[in-house]
């Protein structure tokens, strides 16, 4: 696990260990007293809990959780140091999200990161990945060095993400929430942008002209907004130089940037709102004036550079809309590795070449390759804050110009080639602002020589790729080739428009794309009517008798069906007359020349938004139900068995891509092994010719700003050939070594060789473990602060030993945790009439035990699914672990145990059958196959469902099997019994020593 990710799985103070991992020591869990290493001084800061983090042979690291985490890291760290210790100090905030490095070394050096920052990926801690010493001076040299370094993408981030709060505090006062946040934003990436042409010196030649401005407007006490950036903005960069007044030519040489960015917004022409002097003084000078900007693309360590913003802009938005939308910044390197496996499959496909030769032809940029790209078009259809477009931007334009990057070159692969959607305004604003950055960066530092950057309105659209209330009535018919060429001759005179003809070529523009969207109302109309006509046709034919037959049940119910359809495309008609434009965004319509022309975009790459089927508003996962047959196939169960939003978006991509052209989508891991995903697996391994299926879940150049487990999925949408060979790897540099017909089925996909493959499909006839047991998830509490470890003076009766995924291993648990058991011991039901002290207890409780998602009502001290937990013969094992790892719970003292939720338990008839099934899970080649069906989980760990286990081999017949029962024993008992039972399990299965040599490889 990357130190990023460790941090980001912080929730409470035991998971710092991985941290500690992370960093390269040996993690330990042991909770001390506070005041056992740090006296009893502290008191005052409320330190809640505190653990020793590290084992005793490594550089000692403590934890503490406090609600101060900088003033308790510091103050502990200076008391160790007083007393001659050197050891790191760890202070967690939970709720905040923040946690303080310290070291007890020097004068205690420290810094406080927000676990929610995008910037984390890039902090300084980083650098001691790995780089461990071996005495303790030389680690807390090392660490204090680093401490004392703050970040500069750090400090850019939170500096900028307190202006905009400051910016849209102020406009808010004036309009409603949300619109303020936009209205702020504008604000702030319109002077960003100001910042990094300043750089070239397109302000009249001087590089400090906007502090310089500022500071006349505050002197004069005239307003900023109104007497310096709106006529700055307005009347002077989207103003030709003859046509600007006398008031603004005092600005001096500024070049005429065209409109876009700098013309009045939407929402401004619409909201009044005034952000006063003060403000943008604060804004001015804890922002702009503070950091050096350059507007080259290749930042030299002490500047801001353009490559920055993604992840900045990313971070701007509110956690809970990140989490709701699935937004998340995709980190450069894999862009760039993803497009360029884009590019190579591309190739591969046209020039009849392999994988891997392709690749290395796109690393050298060939020549002879530039006719293959002088048409191709890109789409992303989720873009974010415009990651690829801007990789794909800087890629086209070496593979068909070369590697010297121009503006002229940077405007033709725009023009030609960049295509993009986001239902998200804000993410269309950022993409345009990056794309125009990168023009403005190959541009001339000569102001009067700057060519007027191009208008994007017609290339990057606002819309929702998903939203596609026409198909579900049918295909939709491409529009006639005059308006489709129309809307093509359109999109390039807006591309190129200047001043006053904008507004006219953006008219003509959506006109075409009206026209275009009428005439598919009007193609799709006509279909429905010869349908019901069709219908009415079959209700007059005739029975072996002669008599008419008439329309049936299901004839009657097809023709309510289609005059419904007929119904709402009129509507749809009618509201297209009502308001001159197409109603919502239509790919057909609106890129109705690429499809016309290609049918379909020849690379439709990106990360569409990942977002479990819960965050979703009803309405939307309707819609998504009948739209999309891969999300339709896979949500007939609770949430926990819905699709995630990116499977929607993975055959829409597919649809999205030209007859062979190339889908390359990041994509949830789980999809590799979920039951939702076997209809699309199916799909994707019949119809697409698969050149790259890389899980990225340890790829350190994964590493997400959230907790995320990523696939690289790059397909050719042609049929595979019958040897076509898929690349498990990104860069796909090496031979590829998975046959694509092991693919084919809707099983999970495995990433392994031929030989696994061929082991696996040997044992696809034998009987399931669920065949004949009934996997159930442990005891869940719904609240366990208020049942685990409480602290209550009262006898054994009422306790239970809780067991959690963490304290079950193989063969053995680990000490468990005290649990209260309000419950009868032979049923798990509630008792009717606890202690008083133990009804007090949970009355101090009772709203949060009424609102668990399991109470319906009864006493507020049931527990749920206490059944199977209790059963007298039962074999547990974790839900999430690094593998397979199971322990029979028979015996004495085992009736006491509780396995909660985050185990899952298997009854069985008699203590013989615990023990031979524990035997049989436990063996090399069942926890071999248990990790090719189960989800990935974070640092390498895996999800073993009652789905995986159940979907095991395991014949009715090994629960009697005397082998296995002994070797169990001998398990139990603290003794080696891996190979013996590897090799007994292996003659029962029938295994070949190669079989069993290609299974090893999956552990």
């Amino acid at each position: 696990m990357s130190f990023s990710s460790s941090l980001l799985a912080v929730h409470t103070l035991r998971d710092l260990c991985r941290v500690v991992e992370a960093m390269g020591y040996t993690s330990g869990w042991e909770e001390v007293p506070l005041e056992a290493w740090a006296g009893t001084a502290v008191d005052r800061l409320g330190v809640v809990r505190t653990a020793r983090l590290s084992t005793e042979n490594e550089f000692p690291w403590f934890g503490l959780e406090a609600p101060a985490t900088e003033e308790a890291a510091r103050t502990v760290g200076r008391i160790l140091a007083h007393r001659g210790e050197i050891a790191a100090v760890v202070a967690l905030e939970p709720e905040a999200r923040q946690v303080t490095f310290a070291v007890a070394f020097g004068d205690v050096p420290a810094r406080t990161l927000i676990l929610d920052d995008p910037t984390l990926a890039q902090d300084p801690l980083q650098r001691l990945v790995g780089t461990g010493t071996t005495t303790r001076l030389g680690t807390a040299a090392n660490l204090a060095r680093v401490l004392t370094i703050e970040d500069l993408g750090s400090r850019f981030f939170r500096a900028i993400k307190s202006a905009h709060s400051a910016l849209a505090d102020e406009v808010i006062r004036s309009v409603p929430d949300e619109t303020g946040r936009r209205l702020a934003l504008l604000q702030l990436t319109r002077v960003l942008f100001l910042y990094f042409i300043q750089s070239k010196g397109w302000l009249d030649g001087r590089t400090a002209f906007l502090g310089q401005e500022v500071d006349r407007c505050l002197r004069s006490k005239r307003s900023v907004q109104t007497t310096l950036l709106q006529p700055l903005f307005f009347g002077v960069l989207n103003q030709p130089a003859g046509t600007r007044t006398r008031s603004v030519r005092r600005f001096g040489t500024v070049p005429f940037l065209n409109g876009g960015l700098f013309e009045p917004h939407v929402l401004e022409r619409r909201h009044a709102f005034r952000i006063s002097n003060a403000v943008w003084r604060d804004v001015f000078d804890e922002l702009f004036e503070r950091f050096r900007f350059t507007a080259r693309e290749a930042n030299d360590g002490d500047r801001i550079a353009p490559d920055m913003l993604g992840r900045v802009f990313e971070g701007l938005m509110e956690s809970k809309v990140r989490k709701t939308t699935g937004t998340y910044y995709t980190p450069t390197t894999l862009v760039n590795q993803l497009l360029s496996a884009c590019a190579a499959a591309f190739v591969a496909h046209h020039k009849h070449v392999d994988l891997p030769t392709a690749h290395a032809w796109v690393d050298q940029r060939r020549p002879d390759l530039r006719p293959l790209w002088e048409k191709v078009t890109v789409l992303d259809p989720a873009v974010g804050s415009g990651a690829f477009l801007l990789g794909a931007l800087h890629l086209l334009e070496e593979l068909r110009f070369g590697k010297a990057p121009s503006a002229s070159a940077r405007r033709e692969v725009v023009r030609r080639h960049l295509f993009g959607v986001d239902r998200d305004p804000m993410a269309v604003h950022l993409t345009e602002l990056r794309l125009w950055l990168a023009i403005a960066a190959a541009e001339t530092d000569d102001p009067s020589h700057v060519e007027p950057l191009p208008n994007l309105d017609g290339l990057v659209r606002q819309g929702d790729s998903l939203w596609d209330p026409l198909r579900l009535f049918g295909s939709i018919e491409v529009p006639a080739t005059a308006i489709s060429s129309a809307i093509a001759r359109h999109r390039l005179q807006v591309f190129d428009a200047r001043a006053a003809e904008k507004e006219r070529s953006v008219n003509q523009l959506r006109a075409a794309e009206t026209a275009a969207m009428r005439d598919c109302l009007a193609t799709l109309e006509d279909r429905l009517r010869a349908s019901l006509a069709e219908c009415r046709l079959a209700a007059t034919d005739r029975d072996l008798f002669g008599n008419r037959r008439g329309p049936d049940r299901t004839l009657r119910r097809r023709i309510a069906t289609v005059r419904s359809q007929i119904r709402t495309v009129r509507r749809y008609r009618r509201q297209l007359d009502d308001q001159g434009m197409v109603p919502w965004f239509q790919f057909e319509s609106h890129y109705a020349d690429v499809f016309e022309q290609r049918g379909g975009f020849d690379l439709v790459v990106g990360n569409p938004p990942w977002v479990r089927a819960e965050e979703l508003a009803p309405r939307v996962r309707e819609h998504l139900r009948a739209r999309y047959r891969w999300w339709r196939s896979g949500s007939s169960r609770g949430f926990n068995h819905q699709p995630d939003l990116a499977q929607a978006f993975m055959e829409r991509g597919v649809e999205l891509t030209a007859p062979d052209g190339v889908l390359g989508l990041l994509l949830p891991a789980k999809l590799l092994t979920a039951g939702y995903a076997a209809v699309a697996r199916a799909q994707v391994g019949r119809a697409t010719s698969i050149h790259v299926l890389a899980d990225l879940t340890t790829d350190a150049r994964a590493s997400f700003d959230a907790t995320t487990y990523p696939l690289a999925l790059v397909t050719v949408k042609a049929r595979p050939a019958i040897d076509h060979r898929v690349h498990t790897g990104l860069p796909p540099t090496s031979q590829a070594n998975l046959r694509q017909r092991h693919l084919a089925g809707s099983g999970p996909w495995l990433l392994a060789g031929d030989s696994a493959h061929a082991a696996l499909r040997r044992l696809d006839g034998i009987d399931t473990i669920g065949s004949h047991l009934t996997c159930h998830l442990g005891v869940k509490t719904g609240a366990n602060r208020v049942f685990l470890a409480p602290g209550l003076d009262l006898s054994d009766r009422w306790y239970r030993v809780a067991l959690r995924g963490r304290d079950v291993h193989a063969w053995r648990v680990s000490e468990g945790i005290p649990m209260l058991w309000p419950c009868v011991d032979e049923t798990g039901d509630p008792v009717p009439d606890p202690p008083e002290p133990l009804r007090r207890h949970f009355e101090a409780h009772r709203r949060l035990l009424k609102r668990r998602a399991d109470y319906r009502s009864g006493p507020l001290w049931q527990l749920f699914r206490t059944r199977a937990a209790t059963s007298a013969w039962r074999v547990v094992w974790p839900d999430v672990a690094r593998q397979l790892e199971a322990v029979a719970l028979v015996g004495a003292g085992h009736d006491r145990l509780v396995p909660l939720n985050s185990c899952y338990v298997a009854t069985v008839g008699n203590g013989t059958a615990a023990l031979a099934l524990t035997a049989w899970l436990n063996s090399t080649w069942l926890r071999a196959l248990a990790r090719t069906k189960a989800d990935a989980a974070q640092g390498g760990y895996a999800r073993f469902n009652a789905r995986v286990v159940g979907g095991l081999p395991g014949p009715p017949c090994i629960l009697q099997d005397a082998g296995l029962v002994e070797l169990s024993k001998a398990g139990h008992a603290g003794r080696q019994v891996q190979d013996a039972i590897d090799i007994h399990v292996a003659g029962q299965l029938g295994l070949t020593s190669a079989e069993c040599g290609a299974l090893r490889q999956l552990t």
